[in-house]
């Protein structure tokens, strides 16, 4: 069959392909001749080597530097404490038995609201919001009331009051009334403070740990299921066993009443015949 008449992009298949590219034959390499180093021991240098640089890694710079802020913190505060006198403070005026504290207050509250709100409790002499040095509130207060028995009401009802969409917290003034108090700034304060939300991480450790429990508790049940089915199977089976044990006492008592009733008859007819 010839392929005469076929199309050129037919015929273009059928095209033998260029010779393979001769290559000259590959040589192999001498082997580089390796020796020792014992003739350049003369060379050598007899002095002691330097000492050895200690390279601090990130994870080390970082320990480090947190050790140096703790450090100079520490100091700073311990200065601080030292000149810390409330009874010396200026701004601290009024009787620190009337003296309400109010912490955890919105930012967006003012003094006049807060006035309102705590005047439930009984008549006011004086309201002091604490401001920093840019004018900015703090998120805490101090009121002053006319009766230490209004003080008392408005601690004891005052506490998780909700004003302006948040709950504040109340306690007595405790910086003149308790001896040895130091404010949250000075490492003091009372507990630990705000709780915020949990992290995703500890939430899942959280309840995969809640999982684990439950597991275990389910465990210990089934466990404790199957000890008392193993129970209940032997008490069953000491019964059956005792109940067989009577069984057989009364048939040996049944054949001892048999033979000496016998022997009573063997004894009589022996009797008679005499």
């Amino acid at each position: 069959m010839s392929a005469q008449g076929l199309p050129a992009h037919i015929l273009a298949l059928f095209t033998p392909r260029p010779p393979p590219q001769h290559l000259p034959p590959q040589v192999a390499k001498q082997p580089v001749k390796l020796t020792g180093c014992a003739e350049y021991v003369e060379f050598f240098s007899t002095e002691k080597p330097p000492k050895r640089e200690h390279w601090e890694s990130p994870l080390e710079r970082k320990a480090r530097r947190h050790r140096e802020k703790a450090a100079t913190h520490k100091e700073a505060l311990k200065k601080m404490i030292d000149k810390y006198d409330p009874h010396k403070d200026s701004n601290a005026s009024g009787d620190p038995f009337k003296t309400l504290f109010v912490a955890r207050i919105s930012y967006d509250t003012t003094e006049k609201k807060l006035k309102r709100e705590f005047e439930v409790f009984g008549s006011i002499k004086k309201v002091r919001m604490i401001y920093d040095q840019k004018g900015k509130p703090r998120g805490y207060a101090f009121i002053e009331y006319e009766h230490e028995r209004d003080l008392k009401n408005a601690y004891k009802q005052g506490d998780g009051k909700k004003i302006d969409g948040r709950r504040v917290m109340v306690d007595v003034e405790r910086g003149r009334t308790v001896e040895g108090w130091l404010p949250r700034r000075l490492g003091g304060g009372r507990g630990p403070g705000r709780q915020g939300k949990p992290s995703k991480k500890k939430k899942k450790k959280m309840i995969e740990q809640k999982d684990e429990k439950r597991d275990r508790d389910r465990e210990r049940d089934r466990e404790r299921d199957r000890g008392g089915d193993r129970d209940r199977g032997k008490e069953r089976e000491r019964e059956k066993e005792r109940e067989k044990e009577k069984d057989r006492g009364g048939d040996r008592d049944n054949k001892k009443r048999d033979r000496s009733r016998s022997r009573d008859r063997d004894r009589k007819k022996s009797r008679r015949d005499d």
